[in-house]
């Protein structure tokens, strides 16, 4: 698009005060829809400053309904951006009001058609595979006591996560209503979800192997009068068969009823409590 009624600054600004309030502004009737609208603030008063009815019509247009993940929500601001600066170059070219509204319906029904698919990849991605994976590796300094353990991937993560944020922004800024379907049509993003989700499997299977405990102090007396003890006999079965009975029941739980976190960390916390009073782990 030849015409540039916005400028990046402008761009970089909206993103920002979108990115930062994504998770803060929360609702059950539009949900993160009026950070989105906080964001596009900025870029909507550059673009209809001098239509004031346009500008409050396009501030409704970004209140509706919306629910993303905030980063991979970046593309959809991005491409908001890119449509709606369109928009007003058709505006001030004397479009027809058929063709504006065509252009109003086409950026609401894109996000309201991509912040589903978006909302997944960036929750299994960023959340169910990155984020544990990179708080997984300061486990062991965490173990020995160094603060940080506790500090550092909160740093890693908020920078990584914000420049790959600002690197979609850009990108369905450039590309437009394109960018959504190129990346969700790639083979590589495919890949990379592939590769993650095996490195997943082999950083929790060595985890749970690592750090899940649970030994039986269950004994008694055989006819001898030698002490016989339960864990020496599972052991000699099955070595660690008790920490992957816990490890596959939480999985299994996950898997039938949801990620309940704080359900599961209770009962196992209960259920530790319990055993141990009766003399058994």
């Amino acid at each position: 698009m030849a015409d540039k009624l916005v400028s990046k600054k402008d761009i970089i600004k909206g993103w920002a005060k979108y990115y930062l309030c994504a998770e803060v502004s929360s609702g059950f009737e539009r949900l993160t829809a009026p950070a989105f609208s906080f964001g596009m603030d900025p870029v909507l008063n550059k673009l209809y400053h001098d239509n004031p009815e346009e500008y409050k019509e396009a501030l409704k247009r970004h209140l509706m309904f919306y629910n993303c993940e905030a980063t991979w929500g970046s593309m959809l601001f991005g491409m908001s951006c890119a449509l709606e600066e369109e928009r007003a170059v058709r505006l001030k070219e004397g479009a027809s009001k058929e063709e504006l509204d065509a252009s109003s319906e086409l950026i609401s029904n894109l996000k309201i058609g991509l912040m589903g698919p978006l909302a997944g990849i960036g929750d299994s991605v960023n959340h169910g595979m990155l984020r544990p994976l990179l708080i997984s590796l300061f486990i062991p300094l965490a173990s020995a006591g160094a603060w940080i353990a506790g500090v550092a991937p909160l740093l890693i993560w908020g920078v990584c996560i914000s420049l790959f944020a600002y690197f979609l922004m850009s990108k369905g800024y450039s590309l437009g209503q394109k960018s959504v379907v190129n990346i969700l049509q790639s083979s590589a993003l495919t890949r990379l979800i592939n590769m993650a989700s095996v490195l997943g499997l082999f950083m929790m299977g060595a985890l749970s192997s690592t750090y899940v405990k649970l030994k039986s102090v269950v004994s008694w007396t055989d006819v001898a009068g030698k002490a016989v003890y339960l864990q020496d006999k599972l052991d000699a079965i099955f070595p660690n068969v008790l920490p992957l009975l816990v490890v596959f029941g939480v999985y299994f739980y996950i898997k039938k009823a949801g990620p309940k976190y704080v359900r599961i960390l209770v009962f196992l916390i209960v259920a530790a409590l319990l055993l141990s009073f009766l003399g058994i782990v």
